[in-house]
């Protein structure tokens, strides 16, 4: 029995030349997205398959042993890492790939260009209040799912109001940047402006406040906030001509 790490892209295919009656999924992540793997054995071995993390496939004892595999992502999106076991014996334990997935996910995330990071500061403007926005454009095809804010203001006491929002603010600062460095950008992309006159009214998703002298702290998520396209988060602060700034993390995922 011998572990193969994976690397399946969205087309194409992964060649593992091991010879083997037995294959098991052990891990496999693609920043969110379908990990199913489509299975193919060699030398006339036996059926293409699909396999999902934790399954596994042993050839019939009539049919010839194959003397490779080859794998493919089957639903086509984002390129897939992971490890594979190939061999003649059996491995039952679904432990290990949780185990992977857990320590690795955020990693593999990362290496796929699917976590992005995000800055840009609304001016204060007298009698306007500052907003700042993570847009995902309607066409992007992807998801963004938001892990944190941190904010920082030049009131000592202040709040921000969080709300959907369905039009982008006029100013596109930047699209995301790769949490690989060197990366392609996101499709996220992040605005401002400091032209409300008003603060959103209900519903809100939740107002962000800190103590005195502290300004906007980090705020983690317990879950994910999740921006489909053609939706942004939106974050309002509650006082007028009031600089502030917001730091933003998310990954992308194929909106399916």
């Amino acid at each position: 029995m011998q572990i193969f790490d994976i690397t399946v892209p969205a087309s194409g295919s992964f060649p593992i030349n091991a010879a083997g009656r037995y294959i098991k999924y052990l891990a496999g992540n693609n920043g969110g997205g379908d990990t199913t793997l489509t299975v193919r054995p060699g030398a006339k071995g036996g059926s293409t398959i699909t396999l999902k993390p934790g399954q596994a496939y042993r050839i019939g004892d009539s049919a010839p042993t194959p003397s490779s595999w080859t794998l493919a992502n089957y639903a086509g999106g984002a390129t897939i890492l992971g490890q594979v076991v190939i061999g003649d014996g059996r491995i039952d334990d679904t432990s290990i790939a949780g185990t992977v997935q857990v320590v690795d996910g955020g990693k593999a995330r990362t290496l796929n260009n699917s976590a992005f990071t995000g800055f840009t500061s609304a001016p204060g403007v007298a009698g306007q209040y500052p907003r700042i926005q993570l847009w995902n454009p309607a066409n992007s095809g992807v998801r963004l799912v938001v892990e944190s804010l941190t904010g920082m203001s030049a009131v000592s006491s202040c709040a921000v109001i969080v709300t959907d929002s369905t039009a982008a603010l006029a100013t596109n600062v930047q699209n995301g940047l790769s949490k690989l460095l060197g990366g392609a950008v996101a499709k996220g992309e992040i605005h401002d402006d400091s032209t409300a006159s008003a603060q959103p009214g209900n519903p809100s998703l939740m107002v962000i406040s800190a103590a005195p002298g502290l300004g906007l702290q980090s705020l983690k998520f317990v879950e994910p906030v999740v921006v489909p396209p053609g939706h942004g988060l939106l974050m309002t602060g509650n006082t007028v001509n009031d600089p502030f700034s917001c730091s933003i993390e998310w990954y992308e995922e194929p909106n399916v």
